[in-house]
């Protein structure tokens, strides 16, 4: 059969019956396989074969079904550091409130049935006193306001979520971690009073809300009154699930470890990212040099800032993007890009900044900053433009008027 993408092929197992045999085709072998359908479990497959072993796979890595070919997707081109503006921004200005410091995520099932049905879904601040809503789109451009977040603290800002349909290994979809902002200065040898942790069903309505801890021989902070650099932070730049690797702490290998957080650390007057590692989620580790990306040298244009308002994906074994937010008088005056080959050694995109308040761009003329990319080898199967690599900014014409916009890649 003719299936066209990965939500047909489920829909095909969908309607098998246990011990109907069927045969398929994997995008990584050139080999036909025969077995006896056991279950589709959300996207997942599992089968018996003649031997009686076990079969499991995507639905997305099924290129033949019974007696059809699908054309797989056009190959991704190489992602540059440099992106092209949307000339219909802002995409997303909601009347009431403020929308900024977002999270996107995508997902071809429509993060069903983990709340609202919707392709595309973005995590937001709406005021500087605190407070994270969410948005849903069908395309990654078109969006509409959904709900405020609840089961939060009030002074909730600067989120990362991260979403996983098979539930972290904890029975929640949804996991969140967040600037709680009064005090963004460590007052406690273990527990980081600024950045929190909790889980959701739905995206929308959280449980579990706590502060994240440190580890006492690799601390991520250092309590006042010390004026060190890292005495602060103003929440999580970005964080990476694998879910694949052991839930055992390897600090020499940080990509070894499940959970792989980037995080500001600051003394007040300035900001850089650093690297921690967890097992949980929740308990942290420093690894690393002190800065990862540290800020800029004197007369640089990130000289002062290289702020938590940043995205990092992982392209291959070697192969690390991040864009962050930075500036001389504050962290929203551009966004830079830059590249490495293991996530802890990185070398800043001699072109920076890519977006500044200085293009010309109305829209951003105040603030721009607040990157956030998407990577999809399936190019989003149809759902928006077909492309492997999307971007979100933030834009403002000043810092009470903030609102989002979009941006594509030359690679595809």
């Amino acid at each position: 059969m003719n299936t066209g993408n990965n939500s047909c092929i489920c829909d095909f197992f969908k309607k098998l019956k246990r011990g109907e045999v069927v045969t398929v085709s994997l995008w990584d072998s050139s080999q036909f396989i025969s077995f006896s359908f056991i279950q589709l479990n959300k996207h997942c497959i599992t089968g018996e074969l003649d031997d009686g072993s076990l079969i499991t796979f995507d639905c997305k890595d099924v290129c033949f079904v019974g007696c059809g070919i699908i054309s797989p997707p056009q190959p991704c081109g190489t992602l540059d550091c440099t992106w092209i503006e949307d000339p219909n921004n802002p995409i997303y200005d909601p009347p009431v409130t403020s929308a900024y410091y977002q999270t996107v995520r995508y997902s071809s099932d429509g993060f069903a049935p983990n709340g609202p049905f919707s392709y595309y879904k973005m995590w937001y601040d709406i005021a500087s006193a605190g407070g994270i809503a969410v948005a849903n789109s069908p395309d990654g451009i078109n969006w509409t306001f959904d709900s405020n977040l609840t089961g939060l603290t009030g002074t909730a800002r600067h989120s990362r979520i991260l979403y996983d349909p098979a539930g972290f290994g904890i029975g929640a979809p949804y996991r969140i971690w967040y600037w709680d902002s009064p005090n963004p200065y460590m007052t406690d040898p273990i527990v980081l009073n600024m950045i929190r942790t909790a889980t959701s069903l739905d995206g929308i309505n959280w449980t579990n809300d706590m502060n994240i801890s440190q580890s006492a021989a690799n601390p991520l902070l250092v309590p006042i009154p010390t004026t060190d650099f890292n005495r602060g932070s103003y929440g999580p730049a970005d964080i990476l699930y694998y879910p694949a690797n052991p839930a055992v702490l390897d600090l020499a290998n940080p990509f070894n470890n499940r959970y792989v957080m980037y995080y500001d650390i600051t003394d007040g007057a300035t900001e850089q990212i650093a690297l921690a590692v967890s097992v949980d989620g929740i308990t942290w580790s420093k690894v690393g040099p002190f800065a990862v990306i540290p800020k800029g040298p004197p007369g640089s244009w990130d000289q002062n800032y290289v702020a938590e308002h940043a995205v990092v994906i992982q392209l291959g074994p070697n192969d690390f993007r991040a864009w962050y937010s930075g500036g001389v008088t504050s962290s929203s005056e551009g966004i830079g890009c830059a590249t490495s080959t293991d996530g802890v050694n990185w070398t800043k995109f001699a072109g920076n900044p890519i977006f500044s308040i200085n293009d010309g761009v109305a829209w951003r003329a105040g603030r721009t900053y607040n990157p956030w990319v998407l990577f999809d080898p399936q190019r989003f199967n149809g759902h928006g433009d077909s492309l492997c690599y999307k971007f979100w900014m933030t834009g403002g014409t000043s810092g009470s008027n903030l609102n989002i916009g979009y941006a594509t890649n030359s690679g595809g």
